[in-house]
């Protein structure tokens, strides 16, 4: 019977008729369902237990979300403006019929509905909803995009649809709602539909060259002092933040004291300036896979005969600002744009060996801001003091933000540079860079404490960019300590600035050194401990800053050092890629991609350890930087603690369901969702393994891929028991 009396909804009017009821009645948020979903998923990523990565996809889901909350919010105290029976528009002879238009008397603010009950008209609703948007600002001018929501309810959300409201959520900062119009039941509903419109690229965090620079410069009127030179460079960079907004791209303007004044350079201020390159991510989509099966033409013609970095280097972005930096900075001297590095150029530590002028060994940074997705990302960081408190606890304290240099720097470190750790493994090469940075930052800090003032103000660059390389490794430090419940002993503090004379400096690094060793590492753990005072004590080889002196007794001495120990190191590695073990394929594959004939593997262990006493000191202490800690990596497991486990509360477990599907659709053979050792959850690809459990249906069941005590351990789990937290790592 109840079939029977079940009300027909044949056309858009009876459906805009029924929600007009519905409103009337103040029913609307009882016939909207999974309001609720978007709430919680919103709260995960608001958690101060969870910090959001950087991936496209996630962040326009977020685009998505606030945009569906904040409309969600508003559904109440509606009062009727207009339907379409007449037009919204004030002059005669335009035909702009919104379909329902409301007020919400309590906050003052627009509402209107798009409806769309057949599956062909769902491509006119962003067209004519706009349209809507503009005719309402004309009535009421420089209201905001939280001033006039839209609502699009259909049957249907197709992918041009999805696509265009993603758009608006996303780039465009509009507030659109999606309801799915459901009748298959004898009472109508309207489900949140959340569009999911952005194509897998694999990009987690930005390219290494996902951040292009440039250095913005003048020569100043003669009238101006170093006072008033600041105060230009920070308009200047002011003007360049706020119209590069309207642009829609994504960048950062930094201030930045340039040391090489006066001797050197015209002005003792510069802007250093960078923008996120849209030509960086298909290259790297490509290489790793998730471009192989493509049909796009827009990928097909950016890919092409290597057309990516030809576009990069002539993509024309200097004036993203439309030229308001650069036409201020004329009323006051000549400015001049000058192409730099990419941010992952200035900050590899690879630049320590390079004998010239770097930019960090003459520029500090005074002051930043960001813009478009990156300002985003960034205010967000800050917003949450209590996600500040526990991932960037040196940074939560009144007046950091990210205008704050160091905090600036770190920010952008998080987007654009690799991470200090990967997956929170402190691996042998994590362990070995800990000594490098902490002992550069020792010996330069003992440095600058006995400098006379003019030879510290030279030093104050370096010792800038030497504390931003320290400081993401130490927070990583705290990270594992607070998570580690095998460690008692807490940290030393390292207070640089306090002290007075270069012993007490370097005293005060040196402490933190030691509980490295002692209660980080632990005795135990031999190789690991090589690897980290090996780094603390060579530091000066790698950096021309110290060793511009090749016949200093001293660094010849610890050139000696640095040489052995690469050798030790590298034989174990030979010995790790001959014998049967699990790892040997990897140190194998490790060595040659390093060594290639130098160290010939294919001729048997003692022909290849032969060989690696072959190997001159400069190729040993050229390799030791970066690639034979990377090779030791590959065998040697990574340091273990006893870890709590990750609270299952607070992530986005739909988003993540929705990769997995999303990676099985692509071809992926086994996406899982993986639990790092310092507790950051992820979408991640394992490769394919002897024994690897296999998952039919990944809308029941997940490969999960927990990494938190040493050793990795795979499982297939199903998704209740992931939201549940009853998995290995999750509480």
């Amino acid at each position: 019977m109840a079939q029977e009396d079940k009300t027909n909804f044949d056309n858009e009017q009876q459906v805009q008729d029924w929600l007009e009821t519905i409103i009337a009645e103040d029913r609307l948020s009882d016939v909207i369902i999974d309001a609720d979903k978007v709430r919680e998923a919103l709260a995960s990523s608001e958690s101060p237990l969870f910090k959001p990565p950087f991936p496209i996809d996630y962040l326009t889901r977020l685009g998505n979300l606030k945009a569906a909350e904040h409309v969600l919010g508003e559904l109440h105290t509606l009062e009727p403006v207009s339907k379409n029976n007449r037009s919204i528009s004030r002059e005669k002879g335009e035909r702009l019929f919104v379909d329902l238009l409301y007020c919400a008397r309590e906050t003052s603010r627009f509402v209107l509905f798009e409806i769309k009950n057949q599956d062909g008209s769902a491509r006119e609703a962003v067209t004519e909803i706009m349209a809507y948007e503009h005719e309402a600002l004309n009535h009421t001018p420089f209201s905001s995009a939280n001033d006039v929501m839209m609502v699009i309810v259909s049957r249907n959300f197709s992918t041009l649809l999805d696509h265009a409201v993603t758009g608006l959520n996303s780039w465009s900062r509009r507030r659109v709602l999606c309801l799915r119009f459901d009748d298959s039941e004898t009472d109508p509903r309207l489900a949140v539909h959340i569009p999911t419109a952005w194509s897998a690229i694999g990009q987690k965090g930005l390219t290494a060259d996902g951040i292009m620079t440039a250095t913005l410069s003048f020569t100043p009127a003669t009238d101006l002092d170093e006072e008033d030179i600041h105060a230009v460079c920070s308009t200047a960079a002011s003007l360049m933040v706020r119209e590069a907004e309207r642009s829609g791209g994504s960048g950062f303007a930094m201030v930045a004291y340039n040391h090489l004044y006066p001797r050197m350079a015209d002005s003792p201020y510069l802007i250093l300036a960078g923008v996120v390159n849209p030509f960086s991510f298909l290259e790297s989509a490509q290489s790793e896979g998730f471009l192989e099966n493509s049909r796009s033409p827009i990928s097909d013609y950016i890919l092409e005969d290597s057309r990516t970095r030809e576009l990069s280097a002539c993509w024309s972005w200097l004036s993203n600002d439309g030229g308001a930096a650069v036409q201020y900075l004329e009323g006051y001297g000549s400015p001049e744009w000058a192409l730099a590095q990419g941010w992952e150029d200035i900050r590899n530590i690879e630049r320590w060996r390079y004998p010239g002028l770097t930019l960090d060994r003459h520029i500090m940074p005074v002051s930043v801001d960001f813009w478009g997705v990156l300002g985003d990302y960034a205010r967000d960081a800050v917003r949450n003091v209590e996600r500040m408190r526990n991932f960037m606890s040196s940074c939560a304290r009144p007046g950091m933000d990210w205008r704050h240099p160091i905090l600036g720097v770190l920010l952008l470190d998080e987007i654009a540079s690799a991470p200090p750790l990967i997956d929170g493994q402190w691996t042998f090469s994590a362990l070995f860079r800990l000594g490098l940075l902490l002992g550069r930052f020792g010996s330069l800090s003992a440095q600058i404490a006995d400098a006379e003032p003019k030879q510290q103000r030279l030093l104050q660059a370096s010792s800038f960019w030497t504390e931003v390389d320290m400081a993401g490794m130490l927070q990583e430090v705290a990270l594992r300590y607070l998570s580690a419940e095998d460690m008692g002993e807490a940290p030393p503090t390292i207070s640089v600035r306090r002290c007075e004379t270069g012993e007490e400096a370097f005293a005060s690094v040196s402490a933190f050194a030691d509980w490295i060793l002692r209660a980080f590492i632990g005795e135990d753990e031999k190789l690991m401990r090589s690897a980290f005072s090996t780094g603390w004590q060579a530091h000066a080889i790698f950096d021309w800053q110290f060793d511009a002196r090749q016949d200093n007794p001293q660094v010849a001495s610890l050139r000696d050092l640095a040489v052995a120990r690469a050798r030790d190191w590298l034989k174990w590695s030979v010995v790790a890629a001959t014998g049967d073990g699990r790892d040997a394929g990897a140190a194998a594959t490790a060595i040659a991609a390093s060594f290639g004939d130098q160290v010939p593997l294919a001729e048997g262990k003692d022909a290849a350890l032969a060989a690696i006493d072959m190997l001159t000191p400069a190729i040993l202490i050229d390799k030791l930087l970066t690639d034979i800690p990377g090779i030791v990596d590959s065998w040697h497991p990574q340091l273990a603690h006893k870890l709590a486990p990750v609270a299952s509360v607070g992530h986005d477990w739909d988003w993540l369901e929705q990769q997995i599907a999303a990676a099985r659709k692509r071809g992926e053979k086994n996406p899982c969702i993986s639990i790092g050792a310092g507790g950051e959850i992820a979408v991640s690809i394992l490769p394919p393994i002897p024994g690897l459990p296999v998952v039919d249906d990944v809308t029941k069941k997940v490969l999960l891929s927990s990494n938190g005590s040493g050793a990795e351990i795979i499982l297939v789990v199903s998704w209740e028991d992931l939201r549940a937290g009853n998995v290995l790592g999750l509480s």
